[in-house]
């Protein structure tokens, strides 16, 4: 994945929930139908920001779905108010339910943060293993932590996939949970919906590399291939 500058800065601010990401160029030549699952996540603001300034992209849906009332209600109001700090309310539609089969109909694309159980279980993730010797950084990726992860999300995923076959099946399904490799494993293994897996953890490394090499990111030319969460930057160099 080549990179390229930034965008301009838009008038939204420069905390970090509304800076744009840097990547590839392109253009929104439709209105778009956006289903958020997760919703009360916190990738939702920045990932609507990113797609909010993606060039074209002046009209469409977003459909916010969360199981959790309160996490909806707020993330509902933070995008509302994205929306007009960008001056795209007028063009964009947001609407909020409980109900994902209720959400998915026409959607284009699926985007998924679910955490399954909420924080629940995390602490467990991580507590179990360490008493038994297995010190993890974070638990939901790899490792015991992950396969418990894996194990109480995937049934959820599957069926996530299974109401989007019937519901939307045109739709391109981009997933954020972990752990990642897990979730796309068993999507393509149990389902014909289209699935990439996604994560800030790449721009945030070639970020943290440059700063390492004490160059200015935007001189930077790099490439990076691979599975998400086990990827490798392939070239690295300075302009």
């Amino acid at each position: 994945m080549p990179a390229s500058p930034s965008p301009a800065p838009a008038s939204a601010g420069p905390s970090q929930a509304v800076e744009p990401a840097g990547g590839l160029s392109g253009r929104i030549d439709r209105p778009l139908h956006l289903t958020m699952l997760g919703a009360g996540s916190k990738f939702t603001p920045r990932l609507v920001n990113d797609i909010l300034r993606i060039p074209g992209a002046e009209r469409g849906r977003i459909v916010l779905v969360d199981i959790d009332a309160g996490r909806l209600a707020l993330m509902t109001q933070v995008i509302r108010r994205l929306l007009d700090r960008l001056g795209r309310a007028d063009g964009w539609n947001v609407h909020a339910t409980h109900d994902r089969r209720e959400a998915l109909p026409g959607t284009h694309y699926l985007i998924n943060c679910i955490e399954v159980s909420g924080l629940a279980c995390v602490r467990f993730d991580n507590d179990i293993p360490a008493k038994y010797g297995v010190d993890q950084c974070i638990g939901d990726t790899i490792g015991p932590g992950g396969l418990f992860k894996g194990l109480r999300t995937i049934p959820v995923w599957l069926a996530i996939l299974c109401d989007a076959e019937a519901l939307c099946p045109d739709a391109l399904v981009l997933n954020y949970t972990n752990p990642m490799n897990m979730l796309c494993l068993a999507a393509g293994r149990r389902s014909g919906m289209p699935v990439v897996g996604l994560c800030h953890s790449v721009q945030g490394t070639s970020r943290l590399l440059a700063k390492r090499a004490g160059a200015p990111y935007p001189e930077l030319e790099w490439e990076c291939a691979g599975i998400n969460h086990l990827a490798w930057f392939t070239k690295l160099r300075h302009q």
